[in-house]
């Protein structure tokens, strides 16, 4: 009996630890697998949802379009290209008692065209980095603003083009894009008004952010 009970002292612990190990290598080998299947790869190519809002004297630009992505957020350098439409909203210019209450009213609209090439500098998250960037952006003329355009010759408060150079910083993930830019007009896009109280073609510089999420 004696040495029936030191032999099941000895057998069980032993059974137990072979238990333990079997275990504990099935839940490494889940484990693995697991890490395998749900391991994601950020595509080289991706399109996202772009926005941006940029302001200049008493005036905003508001875009909204869809850009393409060339280059992962871990890659050295990184491309984009797209179409956007810009609305440009200024104050009212009719006297008070005239104007429509609210004080804002379009000034026209642009389909514009960005690109920009971007340096990745340093990780600031384990899913983002900070970059560095230059751009350009050639806009095309899409609608006059009612009320606003009466101010001008013609009645054409945009002029047909507009070239841009947009440098910007930024921080990008696998899903988003966000940052500031400082937009310079080599070609502005607006006459200089001819009463100059509303006078945004004198303005060749804007600051504005972007957001972009990607599908």
């Amino acid at each position: 009996m004696k040495k029936l009970f030191v032999f099941i002292l000895l057998i069980v612990p032993l059974h137990m630890a072979a238990q333990w190990q079997n275990n504990d290598s099935y839940q490494a080998t889940s484990s693995q697998q697991q890490k395998k299947t749900t391991t994601y790869k950020e595509p080289l190519v991706t399109v996202g949802l772009h926005h941006t809002g940029d302001f200049y004297k008493k005036a905003a630009g508001v875009g909204l379009g869809l850009i393409m992505n060339i280059g992962r957020y871990k890659d050295v350098m990184s491309f984009t290209a797209g179409v956007e439409f810009i609305e440009y909203l200024a104050g009212d210019p009719r006297p008070e008692g005239e104007d429509n209450g609210i004080g804002v009213v379009s000034a026209g609209g642009q389909v514009v065209i960005p690109v920009t090439a971007r340096l990745h500098l340093f990780p600031t998250s384990k899913q983002t980095k900070f970059y560095i960037a230059c751009g350009a952006e050639y806009g095309i003329r899409a609608h006059e603003g009612g009320v606003f355009k009466h101010l001008y010759p013609d009645d054409k408060a945009l002029r047909s083009s507009s070239f841009a150079i947009v440098p910007m910083i930024g921080w990008k993930s696998r899903v988003a894009d966000f940052g500031v830019y400082y937009k310079h007009y080599t070609s502005k896009p607006f006459y200089d008004s001819i009463d100059g109280k509303r006078n945004l073609g004198a303005e060749e510089a804007r600051i504005g952010y972007f957001l972009t999420c990607y599908f």
